[in-house]
């Protein structure tokens, strides 16, 4: 049961995504609830489940969107998982400002990956649409972490006991 949790989730994400994309889609883009589960997910359960986590349900975000490069949302959430992962348990460790500054640049990491993927050719010829773009794209997803930290903090989510 407690691992059939992060899996129903996981899907529900997923779910969350796809039905509220055409609503929330602003100029191309759209928030990216699998990455910010993928975040929490691999802050409760380690990098292995956050690799796990973010590789399939990435692969299955990129069969089910036709605009996207396939392998590359399994890719970055992937990394994502696995670098988030690493600060499982590390809260009370770190200070407060470090360990948030971590997970907001891992994410940015993965913003960037992803735009640039996306939008290499926009990058060449206008570079500043470019950035515009990848900042929009982190901020909006920001956006739902930050009502979601409202609810459930990052700094809360603790490793399960052993």
């Amino acid at each position: 049961v407690d691992r059939a949790l992060p899996f129903l989730t996981g899907l529900a994400a997923l779910f969350l995504q796809m039905m509220l994309s055409d609503f929330l889609t602003i100029r191309g883009l759209r928030p990216d609830f699998v990455l910010i589960f993928v975040v929490y997910l691999s802050l409760r359960w380690g990098s292995l489940a956050g690799i796990i986590a973010g590789f399939s349900l990435g692969l299955v975000e990129d069969f089910l969107s036709a605009g996207s490069l396939m392998g590359l949302a399994p890719l970055t959430k992937s990394i994502t998982g696995f670098l988030v992962g690493r600060l499982q348990g590390r809260y009370n460790r770190m200070s407060p400002i470090t360990f948030h500054a971590a997970w907001v640049g891992i994410m940015m990491v993965h913003f960037f990956i992803f735009i640039y993927v996306n939008y290499q050719s926009v990058y060449v010829t206008n570079p500043g649409i470019f950035w515009q773009t990848y900042i929009f794209a982190a901020v909006y997803t920001f956006i739902f972490i930050g009502i979601l930290q409202m609810i459930i903090p990052l700094s809360k989510v603790k490793p399960p006991p052993k």
